[in-house]
């Protein structure tokens, strides 16, 4: 009941909001074509966004069923990296974000990994930063490499995990249990698709 609640509350929101651009759009409210293109980036940004959404509640049934499989080509990891911050960019200027993106000075080497998990898994970490991230409105994803591994992290100065909660971050629907988490509404899903 909670989780059917919690991702309808979800789903409506970038709905809402596709529909109240929609209508300025369809009433000539942009009277320039800077706003048309701006409206135009809200509806396709919470379109992603409502994509993602939809994506995580198939993608955990797959993977709770175990039909979940995965197609690993040699990706280019800088690439889908900044392909996702790039989507994610329009949405978090808005609420007054500054999302930084570091990556490394010497090309990496291609990895065997599924392009398209790996870009829900980055969109699910960044999401989970922006909604915890309380005042704080910085969001940095460095890429780098160790000998052996290409590593990819997401940090925010948000609200943090307390240390006895971390090791339930990933368990399906496992929301912290402090104050703030449930001012803000959340499926519980993404972390455990992580």
């Amino acid at each position: 009941g909670e989780f059917v609640s919690n991702v309808s509350h979800e789903l409506r929101t970038p709905l809402a909001s596709i529909r109240v651009f929609a209508e300025l759009l369809r009433l000539g409210r942009a009277a320039t074509p800077e706003r048309v293109r701006e409206y135009g980036a809200h509806i396709e940004s919470e379109a992603r966004r409502l994509s993602q959404l939809i994506e995580n509640i198939l993608d955990f049934s797959r993977i709770e069923s175990g039909r979940k499989t995965y197609n690993f080509v040699l990706s280019d990891v800088t690439g889908i990296v900044s392909a996702t911050v790039a989507a994610f960019d329009v949405r978090l200027r808005d609420s007054g974000f500054r999302l930084s993106l570091n990556l490394p000075a010497e090309p990496l080497p291609e990895i065997r990994l599924d392009a398209e998990a790996m870009g829900q898994a980055l969109s699910n970490l960044l999401d989970n930063a922006v909604k915890y991230s309380g005042e704080s409105r910085d969001v940095a994803v460095e890429v780098s490499r160790t000998k052996d591994h290409v590593v990819i992290a997401v940090s925010d100065n948000g609200i943090g995990i307390a240390k006895e909660e971390q090791g339930r971050v990933f368990e399906r629907f496992h929301r912290v249990g402090t104050g703030l988490v449930h001012d803000v509404k959340g499926s519980g899903l993404g972390l455990s698709i992580v």
